[in-house]
């Protein structure tokens, strides 16, 4: 396998987009598969939409995706989340690009590595990491390694906004001195982080890149105050534009 890169989670947030795909193309990778949610959030889906659709081999389609095509979508109880949904199908709407997010597949499969937005079994449900045996979350994920990964080893996921990896003897987070991992042949999930709206404490963009033997994370920082004042300046809450800097 070549190397690839794998970005995640991009929420229309194109300064850190932009950042990301300057250091993918300064590390000579040439090919880029996106796990869905480029859209949400952020001040520019279409922009984002159209640059990820230009660079990416293979998208996903994510929950917020899903979301915007749909007029009946939901988040919940969230008023943050569906104000931010619903500027995002208005701008997606006028753009005439609505019916492009119902051609994007759910999962993907090259060789033995899977692709899929969230979880094996179900596109948007979270894989939750805990670092605690016996815990029912950690127990969930040795299962599911147990009995899914039938026809692939490695699985790649977004959707957590945290770069990770779950294994059958627990997760492994990584760090400053710590962000190249061999895979070997380990059956294993691989969280890839989020490139505009990381939630791991850390504030900067975050992305993975993958040869067939080792993952590695990449942190990259860009100019979040633009992003920042985007946000408020679309008229979104200003809660969304707060927590770019606290990466939480």
């Amino acid at each position: 396998m070549s190397t690839i890169a794998l970005i995640s989670d991009v929420h229309s947030n194109v300064a850190a987009l932009e950042a990301v795909l300057r250091h993918i193309d300064n590390l000579g990778v040439e090919t880029v598969i996106s796990l869905g949610d480029t859209v949400g959030y952020g001040p520019e889906p279409v922009e984002c939409w159209l640059r990820v659709k230009e660079v990416a081999a293979h998208h996903m389609l994510g929950n917020h995706e899903f979301a915007a095509m749909r007029t009946d979508a939901v988040f919940g109880a969230n008023p943050v989340a569906q104000s931010a949904l619903e500027y995002t199908r208005a701008q997606l709407q006028a753009a005439g690009l609505i019916d492009e997010l119902k051609q994007l597949p759910v999962s993907h499969q090259l060789g033995d590595t899977l692709f899929v937005h969230g979880h094996v079994r179900e596109p948007f449900a979270y894989l939750r990491e805990s670092d605690h045996r016996g815990h029912s979350q950690f127990d969930e994920v040795v299962s599911s390694l147990e009995r899914d990964f039938q026809n692939f080893r490695v699985c790649f996921v977004g959707h957590n906004h945290k770069p990770f990896l779950a294994t059958e003897e627990g997760f492994i987070h990584p760090h400053a001195s710590l962000n190249r991992f061999c895979v070997a042949d380990n059956k294993l999930y691989i969280s890839v982080g989020s490139v505009g709206q990381p939630r791991d404490g850390d504030p900067r963009a975050c992305f993975a890149t993958f040869d067939g033997e080792f993952v590695e994370f990449h942190r990259v920082e860009y100019p979040i105050h633009i992003t920042a004042e985007k946000i408020t300046g679309a008229g979104l809450d200003a809660r969304l534009a707060r927590r770019l800097y606290r990466g939480h």
